[in-house]
């Protein structure tokens, strides 16, 4: 069974304030609770929990288990760019100042948004 990572994390806009987010996989989350804020990392394609493959089921946990662990490393920034289609607010994360999706791209647990879905298998 999958299930979301609960993380509470330094979220900064004018002021840093703690705030609770739960990941669902390695380029979305929600912050707050269950009427909060989805956000998808706008710049990166993590693989699918539920993938077409072992390997990429596999490899998304750990880009999952990656994000929680970056976005609990210092202060975060959300920059909101746009909406998707399914509503999630589509926007740059920074931590400390530093990209959170190029991270995960540096160390393969995602890959650049090209504009439409790749296959991981």
């Amino acid at each position: 069974m999958n299930s979301h990572i609960i993380v509470t994390i330094m979220l900064c806009a004018v002021q840093c304030e703690p705030t609770e987010i739960r990941i669902w996989d390695g380029d979305t989350f929600r912050v707050g609770s269950r009427g909060g804020e989805s956000v998808r990392i706008f710049n990166i394609d993590a693989p699918e929990i539920e993938g077409k493959c072992r390997f990429e089921s596999d490899l998304a946990q750990q880009s999952k288990q990656r994000l929680a662990s970056i976005l609990q490393d210092g202060k975060v920034e959300i920059q909101r760019q746009d909406t998707d289609r399914y509503g999630r607010t589509l926007a740059g994360v920074r931590v400390n100042g530093q990209d959170a999706g190029d991270m995960l791209v540096r160390e393969g647990l995602a890959r650049t948004w090209s504009g439409r879905r790749e296959p991981w298998c």
